[in-house]
């Protein structure tokens, strides 16, 4: 299966068969707007389309805790300021830095789970941004997936695994 990019695409892998709807209402394409002049940036269209179907998740079925709404989106270190210094304040992490400084953080942590983000400094030719996994508890490297809609389906492909065994 393919990641997921367009409206109708994540309409469909939010309701397949045997799926309850994960997700919350839709953004409206002012917010999304807003979202972006806020950044200073054009989100990738997979994420931004995800918003447009669902404004985040409330709850999803791993570690990651929730997916922000598009108003609580922001720069990793602005978005989650006490991560950040707890990470980068005293720590010296100087290419974990660099590479999380430019990135969109869209999850919040549970404080045990993974941290998703979507990183400004590696766009494809399709738009799409590279998005990462993240376990700051581990202090693991970062998990690198091609777009939102990648990591996303990877996510659900392990969710799965997870109900069936």
């Amino acid at each position: 299966m393919s990641p997921p990019v367009t409206v109708l695409d994540w309409r469909e892998f939010l309701t397949g068969p045997g799926t309850r709807w994960p997700g919350t209402q839709p953004a409206g394409e002012d917010a999304v707007r807003a979202a972006e002049q806020r950044l200073g940036v054009s989100l990738p269209p997979s994420y931004r389309n995800f918003l447009l179907v669902s404004d985040g998740w409330a709850k999803m079925p791993t570690n990651a805790g929730t997916l922000r709404r598009v108003e609580a989106i922001g720069w990793y270190p602005e978005a989650d300021p006490e991560m950040w210094t707890a990470w980068f304040g005293d720590m010296d992490f100087p290419e974990l830095e660099s590479e999380l400084r430019r990135c969109v953080l869209i999850s919040t942590d549970t404080n045990q789970g993974d941290v998703w983000v979507l990183s400004a400094d590696h766009i494809g030719a399709d738009g799409e941004w590279r998005a990462y996994e993240w376990w700051p508890g581990d202090g693991g490297d970062l998990l690198p997936h091609d777009s939102f809609g990648a990591l996303l389906l990877s996510a659900r492909d392990k969710w799965l695994a997870e109900a069936e065994a």
